[in-house]
């Protein structure tokens, strides 16, 4: 009899091999047989005759169930080791109870992965065609400092005392949160985030009475070379994104997303000087980027043992920037003050590239701690260190404005946070 390649199903929901039980039934059946001969005739049986005590002739001793016993495990394929915790497949890659890498030929009501993260147990339990993923970050932002531009001089020796490039700021705090719904049949997925970071501050106090201090050519809104005794200058900022994106599988490790995202940029320089007889000049702008397009990436699983794991992530896009500045002088003496604000629709198209690398710890079968880099690039921005040379603000005669939307900022740290699956 032809050995049937089918696993079969006993009592309690074991699964073990057609060629197994027909090893085991064979023998108990053949003792069996031998045995009632030898009660009926009284002598050993010419040939064994095979009986199937209790059932019809003809009726299947076990259940076929039709699925394929898998026997040479793969990479990203096979058996789950179930030990109770945390599982692995029997060549030792990373896994989650209740999950295989691949259902081909097992219908979505097995055990399928995620498609976006290849140990997506989604809760544990079979028949759940998707699930949801949600993360928890925390980010620690650094940002670099503006482009070149000359802002305070030594009255008395040629050369720059502050340039724009030398204001570096603090790190800045805030918080990311994602969601996903993942299709396990299909691997296809949908994912929301939204990110924000604020309070990044530069402060350079000029205060040395040794110092005469004026405005470095090409001055600040066309006043150059006005002497001061002291000065404030400040720089801040902050970040904000949403986005919603699609992933789909290309291949077991890789994911390409495509979506639209949202980011705005708002930068703000002061500078706030004194001079003799007690007279203060404040002078101020403001730039507000917000930043509309689409983008395209990969998201990516670069290694993956039992217990960590590493995923890389990249993705770039083109934006339309509706981008205003707005600037200001202000005198404490007369003639007082003078102001413009200047935007545009689109000012222009920018660009925004993000790269991210995580690594990724297992607490529990359904919450995960994660931890990596973050970098962002904007490009195409309007910065308000770059304004100061297209204004002509004069407290009592006309204003002009201008808008200049080459600047750039880098943004990058770390993130610390958590996954859980349900």
């Amino acid at each position: 009899m032809a050995v049937r390649p089918f696993v079969t199903r006993l009592t309690g929901g074991s699964l073990i091999t057609a060629t197994t039980l027909w090893a085991v039934a064979s023998g108990v059946l053949a003792s069996s047989s031998a045995e009632a001969a030898q009660r009926d005739w009284g002598s050993e049986p010419a040939e064994s005759v095979l009986v199937e005590a209790g059932r019809p002739v003809g009726e299947p001793l076990y259940e076929e169930t039709g699925e394929d016993l898998v026997v040479e495990p793969k990479f990203g394929e096979g058996v789950l080791i179930d030990d109770g915790s945390f599982d692995s497949y029997a060549d030792g890659s990373f896994g989650i109870p209740g999950c295989c890498s691949n259902c081909t030929g097992m219908g979505c009501d097995q055990c399928c992965p995620s498609g976006l993260l290849n140990h997506c147990d989604c809760g544990g339990g079979h028949g759940k065609k998707a699930c949801w993923i949600g993360r928890a970050d925390a980010l620690i932002l650094w940002r670099n400092a503006p482009p070149d531009r000359p802002l305070v001089n030594n009255g008395l020796v040629t050369g720059t005392l502050l340039n724009a490039n030398g204001l570096d700021s603090t790190t800045a705090a805030g918080p990311r949160f994602s969601i996903f719904r993942v299709n396990n049949c299909t691997g296809h997925a949908i994912e929301a985030t939204y990110l924000r970071a604020a309070n990044w501050r530069s402060q350079r106090p000029l205060s040395d009475v040794s110092l005469p201090y004026e405005l470095a050519p090409p001055g600040i809104y066309g006043n150059a070379g006005l002497p001061f005794d002291s000065a404030n200058v400040n720089l801040g900022s902050r970040l904000q994104s949403f986005e919603f994106n699609r992933y789909r599988p290309l291949g077991e490790h890789v994911r390409f997303l495509a979506g639209f995202r949202w980011i705005e940029w708002q930068e703000q320089f002061s500078m706030l000087a004194n001079s003799a007889g007690g007279i203060s000049t404040l002078a101020e702008t403001n730039c507000f980027n917000d930043l509309y397009g689409g983008q395209i990436g990969l998201d990516a699983n670069l290694f993956g043992a039992q217990w960590f794991r590493v995923d890389g992530l990249i993705k770039a896009g083109a934006y339309y920037n509706n981008g205003v500045q707005s600037s200001l002088v202000s005198n404490s003496a007369p003639p007082g003050s003078a102001s413009v604000a200047v935007g545009d629709s689109p000012l222009n198209c920018a660009f925004a590239g993000e790269v991210g690398l995580t690594g990724v710890v297992p607490i529990t079968r359904r919450i995960d701690f994660r931890f990596g880099y973050f970098g962002l690039w904007l490009s195409g921005i309007a910065q308000p260190t770059q304004q100061l040379s297209g204004q002509q603000l004069t407290p009592g005669q006309p204003a002009v404005g201008s808008v200049n939307a080459n600047g750039s900022v880098i943004v990058q740290g770390v993130s610390l946070g958590l996954e859980g699956r349900w």
